[in-house]
């Protein structure tokens, strides 16, 4: 029943979502075909210098707007299907409520990526007649190598990049079950819903901020003391160990936004 509710968010949001890529593309399209002319006839008219100026202002409003309505979508997807008067339809189907909150979760997942995709290729088609492409692989992968090198990360280049890329889908979901937690708490009470959920999002943001604050205050003292004691300032540098502490204060939140909007999806939501 999961892949049915999936497939049908999926559906449901690329009825927007597509729409808001094929502009993106399609204006990134424009910026580069007027760039490639410009390279070419580069005597140009005050004319063409302000629509160039005024594509590449769409262009970039385009961008930031493919992000933030894919993030918008998502949150506005949740919060209609459960929230509102579509919760009554929504809970009498045969799912647990584990399957409805991972419906949201993958679809949200699933069309992040899509969106950074659509965003990166579009970036690329725009510089495309204008960067020089001769040695970017090359000095990509040497400055990947520096950073690595300089970070000190103990684990070889394809353990490190799996393990970013799961870091980066567990920090989509705790960003999303975050405001899925603030929505589900707050349609707990019977009044105020929405300006409670703002609420709770607002303390749960300064509570994750918090938390990363003092992590890292602590390792630096670790590493302050260990530079005092005579010990090697590569500490401070040391990536594996800062990674393992990101990773560890992702899941944590993952699990505990994710046990309260379960708990409250199933025992304390109010729809009146």
């Amino acid at each position: 029943m999961l892949s049915k509710l999936l497939k049908y968010e999926l559906r449901a949001s690329g009825r927007i979502l597509l729409p808001v890529y094929a502009l993106l593309l399609a204006s990134a399209g424009c910026c580069s075909l007027f760039y490639k002319l410009a390279a070419d006839h580069p005597y140009r008219t005050g004319a063409a210098s302000v629509l160039m100026g005024l594509l590449n202002v769409a262009f970039w409003i385009f961008v930031v707007a493919t992000g933030a309505i894919t993030a918008l979508l998502m949150i506005y997807r949740f919060y209609k299907n459960y929230m509102t008067d579509e919760g009554y339809l929504m809970f009498t189907l045969p799912v647990n409520r584990h399957q409805l909150i991972w419906a949201k979760l993958l679809s949200a997942l699933i069309y992040t990526a899509a969106s950074a995709v659509a965003v990166t290729l579009s970036i690329l088609l725009v510089l495309l007649p204008i960067a020089d492409w001769s040695g970017f692989w090359g000095d990509l992968g040497e400055l990947l190598s520096s950073i690595t090198e300089s970070l000190h990360f103990g684990v070889p280049g394809p353990l490190l990049l799996l393990w970013i890329a799961v870091l980066a889908i567990l920090t989509v979901f705790s960003g999303f079950l975050m405001v899925y937690a603030a929505i589900a708490l707050g349609h707990s009470f019977s009044n105020h819903k929405i300006l409670l959920s703002v609420v709770f999002f607002i303390a749960f943001s300064l509570a994750m901020q918090a938390a990363g604050l003092t992590f890292f205050s602590y390792q630096l003292t670790i590493g302050e003391t260990v530079i005092e004691s005579g010990g090697s300032a590569d500490l401070l540098l040391d990536g594996t160990r800062f990674l393992v502490i990101d990773s560890i204060e992702t899941l944590v939140a993952c699990g505990v936004f994710y046990t309260l909007t379960w708990y409250n999806l199933q025992k304390r939501l109010n729809l009146q």
